[in-house]
């Protein structure tokens, strides 16, 4: 483990890094049809897909899920809806992306990080974008997305889905993230530099039709393409370069075998971590853990002294954990019993 304890965003592989750099002049907010770049992004989309969804959907190159569920709302937007629902454990980019773009917007509370399905379909209404989280920030749990898609077209509602952390792994996890991406549910968005652990920034948008995604498309006249994606001009090329790499090698293994044994590594470290005091504060559907302990101010103290530095889940007050491809749960248990002295 490095300095990070918790973070989503690890240090990349030396081979990822030698591929970024070796792509630095790639500009993928120029990607010409048929040049090397725009080969890269097809790729990265085409299996990102097929992972998350089982099947190909259009889709585009972003900074991350922050760019993605900004322009995810823009275009839903300019399709005619108007208000932003969101659950209290989505990411705090998705109200400042309802903020940026004027959209009224409501906060709906979930009970222990679970929406309270009963109670949704009173809360929405014709015109709205219901957000749904796959990988919550804090409790690595997973909205029912088609539930919440069945709410919106009864409603005349859109459905967005934030799957920034968990995208690639939860539809083998849990049946709630087994959805088709068709109308209600309209985009999705999901981080590369998460998991697969590609070097940032290499998000990934995805989108159920054509004409949603054009809408994410900006004139550029005076550019050999003529228009360029996203809130970015200048967009670096060698991030997703590097995905592209990485994705290809995973796709070979079976993101079902890793979902399994991250998560695999998520309990046994909630139940090793248990021999120090701590326990989970809601029972985890991905491998994103929030631990509660009796003493947490003082063991997050302790974790700066040591020069670390910890992730908080502060709605639960504990510390998170979160499992990437290279985090070992020993890893966290060290850590843990140095600062626990």
């Amino acid at each position: 483990m490095d300095k990070v304890i918790g973070g989503m965003v690890p240090r990349p592989a030396r081979e990822a890094v030698e591929i970024l750099i070796d792509h630095l002049d790639l500009n993928a907010g120029d990607p010409r049809p048929g040049s090397v770049v725009e080969g890269y992004i097809r790729e990265v989309v085409r299996i990102t897909s097929r992972a998350v969804l089982g099947v190909d959907r259009p889709g585009w190159v972003t900074a991350g899920a922050s760019e993605g569920n900004l322009l995810a709302l823009y275009a839903l937007r300019e399709m005619g809806f108007r208000r932003v629902l969101l659950f209290d454990t989505a990411h705090y980019s998705v109200l400042k992306a309802a903020r940026i773009l004027g959209l009224e917007h409501k906060v709906l509370d979930t009970n222990g990080g679970r929406p309270s399905m009963s109670e949704v379909p009173a809360e929405v209404r014709e015109g709205d974008i219901i957000v749904a989280t796959v990988g919550t920030t804090q409790e690595g749990l997973v909205d029912p997305v088609g539930a919440l898609a069945s709410i919106a077209a009864e409603a005349g509602a859109a459905v967005h889905v934030d799957a920034a952390y968990a995208g690639y792994i939860a539809r083998y996890l849990t049946v709630k993230a087994k959805f088709k991406l068709d109308p209600p549910i309209y985009t999705l968005v999901v981080d590369a530099h998460k998991l697969p652990e590609a070097p940032p920034p290499a998000g990934i948008i995805l989108s159920c039709c054509g004409e949603v995604l054009d809408r994410m498309w900006f004139t550029a006249p005076y550019i050999p393409s003529g228009r360029q994606f996203g809130v970015l001009g200048t967009r670096p090329g060698g991030p997703i370069a590097a995905a592209a790499h990485i994705l290809r090698n995973l796709d070979s293994q079976g993101f079902e075998t890793i979902a399994e044994d991250l998560m695999g590594r998520a309990r046994r470290l909630v139940t090793s971590a248990r021999d120090l005091g701590f326990e989970p504060a809601v029972e985890p559907e991905v491998p994103v853990v929030c631990l509660k302990h009796p003493n947490i101010e003082a063991l997050m103290s302790r974790l700066e002294n040591l020069g670390l530095q910890a992730y908080r889940c502060p709605r639960y007050g504990g510390v998170r954990a979160v499992f990437l491809y290279s985090t070992r749960v020993e890893e966290y248990l060290d850590a843990f019993e140095r600062a626990l002295g």
